[in-house]
């Protein structure tokens, strides 16, 4: 497996890493020889998190003989020192280590929670406190906003980062993964192979997520069979400034599915450049805009409209707004979203030529 320098931890990771969300839904034998697959393909990043289920106690004791040819990063989704503290001290036991190589702030998805947590009694403490003690070597973060995740790194705070991305998620491309290289900051890619629509996920992989997608437009994007699927959504990933990107699998297959790309990885081809070449969305759903008073969703309406007119995603943009409960046509024209988008995009004409254009 090919690596890459995690930022300025310095740390070499391997170019897919290992989410341990979905070993939580399998037996642990099963789990212990799907942990124990991905490393002897040279996956060497794990990544889990306290809320995971039994992932910590699983990853711990399938990896407890190679910990020293590992790199854990766990997470606390508590905002206090107190909490965060006790997280982890169960999360230590819990994968049977003295430390943990990351120990990250999970969610942190608005402004407000930022600021909890990096305050004197904030979580960020908690961190500091346990890299000190040496119960940690390094500090992170994840989050699905890329806008809320750059001011965090800004702070200077943190040496990596964990942020959703994949070729119709592509928010943290803007700013965030500039930001992250100038900064030294470490980037890990998450939800490679997931696109939110409305009220749902929409994956390519399961079990990544719920709802396995079966689009015929998708598989024209992005291959014929969940293999070359999986492939071309990782490449994509691992042609930007990334150390790594984080694959959530549950059996060997799947790790075997996945590691593949990171062994064979050479670059993106001329095809794929210009396959997926695509221009940014005008909407970078960060949905500052809400909440709507009809109860428009105002950043799904949007992002299926990016579906239907960035990618070509036609029919698939059409079915996912006709399932929508609320439509455009419920706007009462107040007004009150435009002047919260801090990209000053005229949303209520936006909206209208969705509509119009999604409503076939």
């Amino acid at each position: 497996m090919q690596k890459r320098r995690l930022g300025k931890t310095n740390l070499q990771t391997s170019l897919v890493s290992f989410g341990g969300t979905w070993i939580s839904e399998i037996s642990p034998s099963d789990a212990v020889n799907v942990v124990r697959k991905a490393f002897e393909l040279g996956i060497n990043y794990f990544d889990t998190a306290r809320w995971d289920g039994d992932s910590e106690e699983k990853i711990g004791h399938a990896l407890k003989n190679v910990r020293n040819q590992c790199v854990i990063a766990t997470k606390t989704g508590s905002r206090t020192k107190q909490e965060s503290l006790d997280d982890l001290k169960t999360s230590l036991q819990r994968l049977q280590t003295d430390h943990v190589d990351i120990l990250q702030l999970h969610g942190i998805d608005d402004e407000k929670t930022l600021t909890k947590a990096i305050s004197s009694d904030g979580a960020l403490q908690t961190c500091k406190k346990a890299q000190k003690e040496k119960l940690t070597n390094f500090i992170g973060i994840t989050g699905h906003k890329p806008r809320v995740l750059l001011k965090a790194i800004q702070t200077g705070e943190f040496d990596t980062v964990l942020v959703p991305l994949n070729i119709i998620t592509r928010q943290a491309e803007e700013e965030l993964l500039p930001a992250a290289k100038d900064l030294d900051v470490g980037v890990i890619a998450m939800k490679p192979l997931s696109a939110k629509t409305s009220n749902l996920v929409t994956c390519l992989y399961q079990p990544s997520l719920s709802l396995v997608s079966n689009e015929p437009e998708l598989k024209l994007l992005l291959g014929q069979n969940n293999s070359e699927m999986v492939s071309s959504l990782l490449r994509y990933n691992l042609s930007k400034d990334v150390a790594s990107t984080l694959v959530g699998v549950r059996s060997i297959v799947e790790v075997e599915t996945a590691a593949k790309v990171g062994i064979n990885y050479q670059g993106l081809t001329t095809l794929e450049q210009k396959r997926f070449n695509f221009p940014l969305a005008h909407c970078r759903d960060c949905a500052y805009c809400m909440p709507c008073t009809e109860k428009i969703n105002i950043p799904a309406i949007l992002r299926f409209a990016s579906f239907h007119t960035v990618y070509g995603l036609k029919k698939w943009a059409c079915k996912l707004y006709s399932g929508l409960d609320i439509k455009f046509d419920k706007c009462t024209h107040c007004g009150l979203c435009q002047p919260k988008c801090p990209y000053n995009l005229p949303i209520e004409k936006l909206l209208k030529d969705a509509h119009e254009t999604l409503s076939v």
